[in-house]
């Protein structure tokens, strides 16, 4: 509890210390893990599930083959077991091409139109707000860099009133560069690599959809 209770006044002296400029960088924080998150969870089980390629596999197997035999045309028992499979599994993926599928399945003629638009509308429901996330991660060091300007500003004029023989006056401005600076870094390096991560996760999620797209529409579409 004394450990807890150190860390957090070591966390307010650093604030105060900071100057100005630390309430914007724990606001620009705040902002882009929050759009951070939201876009995480709006992926669902997906962002945990390792086997997030396998949904597309078990597709084509489901409507490839009956009984371990190849087939050229999926039957209807093989349509039903393939939509029941999608159903049961989580995530936007499952969700997405059990749709696709029943789609495809009612109204074939339709279904290239169906996923043209369906596609779009589910990346931009993906990257919702991740754009948010790129300038607060940018913003971030920026207001840092700011931070950095402002306490060696504090800094000479100290210098300038005082001169440079009594370190101990200086020692505020030095320290509201410093610590601003860090902060700003802080804030943006994890932002930075966690966008990274959910971009490639997002890119994964397409490609996937797009291709459990393309094995519907040649299995079943096409028939």
């Amino acid at each position: 509890m004394n450990d807890l209770y150190i860390f957090i006044e070591a966390l307010i002296r650093a604030y105060k210390a900071g100057g100005v400029v630390m309430l914007p960088i724990l606001i620009a924080g705040a902002i882009g893990f929050y759009y951070l998150y939201s876009c995480w969870l709006r992926i669902g089980l997906d962002f945990f599930r390792k086997n997030v390629r396998q949904v597309v596999g078990q597709l084509r197997l489901d409507l490839s083959f009956v009984d371990g035999v190849h087939v050229a045309k999926p039957n209807e028992e093989m349509l039903e077991k393939a939509k029941k499979r999608l159903h049961s599994r989580s995530g936007i993926v499952a969700r997405e091409l059990h749709k696709a599928l029943e789609v495809a399945m009612e109204t074939p003629a339709a279904f290239e139109e169906y996923m043209q638009v369906r596609m779009i509308e589910t990346l931009r429901y993906m990257q919702k707000g991740a754009h948010i996330v790129t300038v607060m991660a940018a913003a971030a060091p920026l207001l840092g860099l700011l931070g950095t300007v402002t306490g060696m500003v504090a800094t000479f004029d100290v210098i300038t009133l005082y001169g440079n023989q009594n370190p101990v006056l200086m020692a505020d401005g030095i320290s509201e560069a410093l610590i601003s600076t860090q902060s700003g870094l802080l804030v943006a390096f994890p932002l930075t690599l966690l966008k990274q991560r959910l971009d490639e996760r997002i890119d994964l999620l397409s490609e996937q959809l797009q291709l459990g797209a393309t094995i519907i529409e040649m299995k079943v579409a096409s028939l």
